[in-house]
């Protein structure tokens, strides 16, 4: 290694290794250029869309669900990635008077939208919400419709087991 030169930099010039020598961490949520245009046209629209029907601004969205505007900026934009988390915490300010059914259901949208991108962050089961967004999922099977959010991975294991056992494993 050559201590003449410093430290590794990348295409920009910033230095690509710590303090300690090791390569950097990338900042959580941060996304590829590939990824920023699918999440932008998929959880920014929809993001900007429940946005929209209750006529609410970026600021007042980030103040009801304690983010930084820039966050929901970034979210909005496809610069974000988000996480299972901040679906339910934007889906909260979105219906601040909504019952928790409303508030599931607009989650659901939003954890549709993010697909394979959205990060999981929740480190329990929330049973309730839970046994909610069951139930959408049972009610959309059971009219023999599309399910908007129909992932069983993100379902507790219980939950799952008994919506396959009325309604039949798809």
């Amino acid at each position: 290694m050559d201590l003449l030169a410093g430290p590794p930099a990348d295409a920009e010039g910033r230095a690509v290794t710590s303090h300690a020598g090791r390569p950097r961490r990338r900042e959580l949520g941060q996304v590829a250029a590939a990824e920023r245009t699918r999440l932008r046209s998929t959880f920014g629209a929809a993001l900007g869309l429940e946005r929209g029907t209750v006529s609410m601004t970026q600021q007042a969205l980030a103040d009801g669900a304690a983010m930084n505007l820039r966050t929901v900026r970034r979210l909005e934009s496809g610069e974000r990635r988000p996480t299972s988390s901040a679906c339910w915490r934007l889906a909260r300010a979105l219906r601040p008077r909504g019952t928790l059914r409303d508030r599931v259901a607009v989650e659901i949208r939003l954890r549709a939208a993010a697909g394979e991108l959205l990060m999981i962050s929740e480190t329990r089961p929330h049973l309730r919400r839970e046994r909610v967004r069951a139930e959408l999922i049972a009610e959309g099977r059971a009219a023999g419709g599309p399910v908007v959010g129909d992932h069983g991975e993100r379902l507790g294991p219980l939950i799952v087991a008994e919506v396959d056992r009325v309604f039949g494993a798809d």
